[in-house]
């Protein structure tokens, strides 16, 4: 019993002793899980904030990438290229810059964070920090010092922006930077929306010293969490915020600061410790203890709850980390697949680009075989591959006809088949031939062609395909005939035109020289023809006139030649009117004469109108070459119009006292030979412009200040010069003068790039050492030849084709260019044409002074246009004096020219002062011109 009650007597003291033990196991237990709790939290909360951190990381490293990537573009090396070959920024660079602005707007347009762009520009600055190629409306990137290598990203608080800076290098040397410009708050959508309500969470970016900072949908202008001292945290640790400020506002909360690597900004995360560690964070020492009598039992399931809460904690940590990492390794996966990925689209990219470039090259080449030109293409034994749908079309024969026979089907007996022989050696030799040949169609007619054979080499060089191509020459015959016409033949009579007369006296002169023959030149002009003009109209004028031409005619031999030299002025020209017998002659050209005025003075019917016509007739005979046709011309005129005087209706002959004229170019011969040995000729030089306004050269003029009363005009003493020979010295005297000229214009920037045209006489052309002397003064004087043209008058003479053009080709591969002047006034054919080596056609100016009013002029004009642009010739033309006269050229596609519109010849001084006024004065849009006082 006392055993028992002891036992009953220490029993309160037993349970007090056991319930104390049981309070400091249940109070460890409840602190070991606290503090558990805190850290597995803290770990949580430092892992959640350094994979946000890393986020963040891994955008600006993206964008210091694109940076990196945008500055070894293509665009930017060719533009380097093109800017190191000194193309002008017209012509290359701002078109190389514009695919670089290209390739910028496709950079922003493609880089996105959640369907928004983040860069709002992207910049590209030279050497000089100068910005040269932009994309985007951002702000102007502040560039420093340009930098080696990629920069850190560059925080612009004012603009709210990010600026990351690469170098672009070109040929290992620095030239200049690629600057993206992104926007700062784009940063914000990679962070947790934060909870503004009381002891939220909240997420930010702390920029720099922690004056600003950056939340989702919010700025430092709006962000009441904003404390300069946040900046000062330690990193990676979770500090209480009363250690760094003492705002109310904060209240007691907990704040983590994480660095982001690279730049100069911080996630910052604030968080209550309610919101961090949770109810179960709080002590319930007193409510246990309070609670003792009734709450044993329920604190022994507390505990066991609690126990099990913390499990639960611990494996929900658990499972949350073992995520992170699944999501960390499956990010890594990602990254690795999505730049796998981009290689496939750039390698399929090129793929694609490289199949488009060979479609359309396919595309070019059928859409080119399928031309209007006929085209054939053999196999290296001339064995007939294709032809295409034209030349079927002009030969007869379908293609499966064609196909495996020989290429000699076409041979026509019109070729001397010597030609075949020739034409074959030429393209095994150069690879190519052209020219005209007749081709034998399926019904066995023969077609004239212009044929081009061009041998395609295989990888060893050797010929493995022949092309033929062939176009019909009809069109280009019509036009031949059709200038011919024009330049050759009266539109209103069908008579021939002066040009053809003044060649045929000119023959017929050599032939009297030679036989010793007299031949007779008449001006026959129809007496009071102005006087119907006006009364009865133009109509009935060109009745007139061709009804006279038509009866002239038959007033001629088949020898003689009659030719209306415009209005009412025919000439006729008579032959072979006996040896050394002048009075024979005369009776001979009178008795035609006679003839002539008897058969005019007949009634003619004009549309009704009956019509008496009377005419005027001058005559001159002449027996040798003492004469030019000028003079000839000139004493007909003359009798003729003292036939007029003296009643008209009559026929007069020259008076021999007037070979006084004669005499005088005998002076005229003497004092040139004087002169041109004391070299006291002067050049003048005449301004030539384009269609833009731009003075592109001068044509240098021969002056001849001979001391007398009236100094004859270059076209007198030049005629005498070459008819006595010193035309050559002459010309080579002006060819040294102007060569020296040139040189010394040299070196002014305003004259530097002008050319000189020079006329060379068919004379000196034809001379042996022409070639030999134009190189020795081109040496000599050091002028540039690539500025000298020499211009050839159309009408010289042509007595040995292969020569001349031997000499001229020897002089183009010196650099030198050559015009045909005075083009439509002779007789140079388009065969003769298409095979000299000239450059320009050059539009006389008898033609240019009537373009407005004469329709034979205009129509010649027009046409020596279309030719030049046909043979790919450049047409200038002369004499042009007003503004327009110019816009009816301009308009039919000629584009240079020269004449009193622009300036007169002017002496060396006054014409580099001309050009240096031009070069400065010129309006835009606008030709300059010259004053006459100026000019």
């Amino acid at each position: 019993m006392p055993g028992r009650l002891r036992l009953l007597l220490y029993w309160p003291l037993a349970m007090a002793s056991g319930f104390l033990l049981f309070v400091l196991v249940l109070a460890w237990s409840l602190y070991s899980t606290q503090v558990e709790l805190r850290s597995a939290t803290d770990a949580r909360l430092l892992a959640d904030s350094a994979r946000r951190a890393a986020v963040v990381e891994d955008f600006l490293s993206e964008q210091a990438q694109l940076a990196t990537q945008l500055a070894g573009v293509h665009e930017i090396e060719d533009y380097l290229i093109n800017q190191a070959l000194g193309m002008s920024p017209r012509y290359g660079l701002n078109a190389a810059l514009g695919f670089i602005e290209q390739n910028f707007q496709r950079a922003i347009e493609r880089t996105s964070l959640r369907g928004e762009s983040f860069l709002r520009r992207i910049s590209f600055v030279n050497i000089d920090k100068v910005e040269v190629a932009r994309a985007g409306d951002g702000p102007t990137p502040a560039i420093g010092d340009i930098p080696g290598d990629v920069t850190p990203p560059q925080i612009n608080a004012r603009d709210w922006t990010i600026e990351v800076t690469a170098p672009v290098y070109f040929k290992n040397a620095l030239v200049g930077a690629i600057t993206t410009t992104a926007d700062l708050k784009v940063l914000s959508q990679l962070l947790i929306e934060s909870d503004d309500s009381e002891g939220g969470y909240h997420e930010f970016l702390l920029v720099g010293d922690g004056s600003h900072a950056l939340s989702p949908g919010r700025s430092s202008a709006n962000f009441d969490l904003v404390e300069p001292r946040l900046a000062t945290l330690p990193v990676n640790r979770l500090t209480p915020t009363d250690d760094v400020s003492d705002r109310p506002d904060f209240g007691r909360m907990l704040a983590l600061r994480t660095p982001i690597k690279g730049a100069p900004l911080s996630l910052m995360t604030l968080t209550s410790e309610a919101e961090a560690y949770g109810r179960v964070a709080r002590p319930a020492y007193a409510l246990y203890l309070a609670a003792f009598p009734a709450a044993l039992f329920m604190m022994a399931i507390g505990f066991e709850r609690q126990r099990r809460r913390a499990v639960q904690l611990q494996n929900d940590f658990a499972e949350s980390d073992r995520r992170r990492n699944e999501l960390s390794r499956d990010n890594t996966a990602l990254s690795e697949e999505i730049a796998l990925r981009k290689a496939l689209e750039d390698d399929l990219r090129r793929k694609t680009k490289a199949l488009k470039e060979t479609n359309a090259d396919l595309r070019i080449a059928a859409t080119a075989f399928e031309s209007q030109e006929g085209m054939i293409v053999t196999d290296s034994n001339h064995k007939i591959l294709r032809i295409n749908k034209t030349f079927s079309e002009m030969s007869g024969y379908q293609a499966d006809e064609l196909v495996g026979k020989s290429g000699t089907i076409f041979q026509s007996e019109m070729d001397d088949i010597n030609l075949y022989a020739e034409m074959g050696a030429t393209v095994e030799l150069s690879g190519r031939w052209q020219g005209e040949i007749w081709l034998r169609t399926k019904s066995g007619a023969a077609i004239e062609r212009w044929v081009t054979i061009s041998a395609v080499q295989d990888e060893n060089g050797a010929h493995s395909h022949y092309i033929t191509t062939s176009y019909d020459l009809s069109e280009r015959k019509k036009a031949e005939a059709k200038i011919r016409e024009l330049a050759f033949y009266d539109e209103l009579t069908g008579l021939p035109n002066r040009k053809v007369l003044i060649e045929r006296a000119h023959q017929t002169m050599l032939n009297c020289h030679k036989l010793q023959t007299y031949a007779a030149l008449m001006f026959v002009d129809l007496d009071r023809f102005k006087r119907l003009n006006d009364t009865l109209g133009h109509h009935k004028g060109d009745l007139l006139l061709k009804q006279s031409a038509s009866r002239l005619k038959h007033c001629i031999r088949a020898s003689d030649t009659v030719s209306r030299f415009g209005g009412d002025e025919f000439v006729v020209l008579l032959t072979d009117l006996g040896v050394s017998d002048v009075r024979n002659a005369a009776l001979r050209a009178e008795t035609i004469a006679e003839d002539i005025i008897t058969r005019l003075a007949e009634p003619q019917d004009l549309d009704g109108h009956s019509f008496r016509c009377t005419a005027s007739v001058g005559v001159t005979l002449f027996c040798d070459e003492g004469q030019s046709v000028d003079d000839l011309l000139k004493w007909a005129d003359m009798a003729m119009y003292e036939a007029k005087t003296s009643g008209r209706n009559a026929v007069r002959f020259f008076d021999p006292a007037m070979q006084t004229l004669i005499e005088s170019r005998a002076v005229i011969e003497a004092d040139l030979r004087e002169d041109i040995a004391q070299k006291n000729f002067l050049l003048y030089y005449q301004p030539q412009v384009d269609d833009d306004g731009r003075l592109i050269g001068a044509e240098a003029l021969t002056r001849w200040p001979r001391a007398v009363q009236k100094p004859p005009s270059p076209d007198e003493f030049i005629s005498v010069a070459e008819n006595s020979g010193l035309i050559i010295p002459l010309g080579e005297g002006v060819l040294e003068t102007a060569c020296s000229q040139m040189a010394v214009w040299a070196n002014d920037p305003a004259l530097a790039g002008l050319t000189i045209a020079v006329n060379v006489s068919g004379l000196q052309l034809h001379h042996p050492s022409f070639v030999d002397r134009v190189r020795e003064t081109i040496e000599a004087t050091g002028a540039n030849p690539n500025l000298l043209k020499l211009e050839v008058t159309e009408s010289f003479e042509i007595s040995n084709i292969e020569e001349v053009i031997a000499k001229m080709t020897a002089l183009r591969k010196l650099g030198i260019r050559f015009s045909l002047d005075d083009f439509g006034t002779g007789y140079s054919s388009l065969s003769y044409l298409k095979r000299l080596p000239i450059d320009q056609l050059k539009i006389d100016k008898s033609f240019v002074r009537d373009v407005m009013s004469n329709p034979n002029d205009a129509a010649i004009a027009e046409t020596i246009i279309a030719l030049g642009d046909t043979l790919g010739l450049s047409v200038i033309a002369e004499g042009v004096e007003t503004e327009a006269q110019r816009a009816f050229l301009a308009a039919r596609g000629c584009r240079v020219y020269q004449g009193y519109l622009f300036a007169r010849p002017m002496p060396a001084k006054q014409f580099a002062q001309f050009a240096t006024l031009f070069s400065r004065t010129k309006p835009a849009n606008e030709t300059p011109r010259l004053s006459r006082r100026e000019a």
